[in-house]
């Protein structure tokens, strides 16, 4: 079982699910870096914002266990989001179990996500909500 990708509904999850993971995940010493995508414009605010670099560099080169929280990521969705699938490359063939990365939207949106047979991240994913 793969547990490097998960996606979890936000309507089902609890209001300090992330707050209370991301406290356990520190205390055995993974570093844990949070990007809430609620926070943008778009995609291109996100890539652009200089605030985001130390999560997007951890991403290709974090050399300890760390977790990312991609957290409303529901502009992620979108099939013809050319950012989706560079992500899903890097996430999907680093072999070293060191990145951890926990994608939270609305139920439609992780769907269109991981379950459609043109998704970037087609049945790449563990879900921790019902679907």
């Amino acid at each position: 079982m793969n547990l490097s990708i998960i996606s979890a509904d936000k309507e089902l999850l609890g209001d300090d699910f992330i707050e209370k993971t991301t406290i356990l995940a520190e205390k055995e010493g993974i570093d844990v870096l949070y990007l809430d995508f609620s926070s943008y414009e778009s995609i291109e605010h996100v890539l652009t914002s200089t605030e985001n670099t130390a999560f997007f560099n951890a991403i290709q080169s974090a050399t300890k266990p760390t977790l990312l929280w991609f957290d409303n990521c529901d502009m992620l969705a979108p099939l013809d989001c050319n950012f989706t699938y560079r992500l899903r490359s890097v996430l999907t063939t680093r072999f070293d179990g060191v990145i951890q990365s926990v994608f939270i939207a609305r139920n439609d949106s992780l769907k269109l996500m991981f379950m459609d047979s043109k998704a970037a991240f087609y049945q790449s994913s563990m879900w921790i909500t019902d679907k």
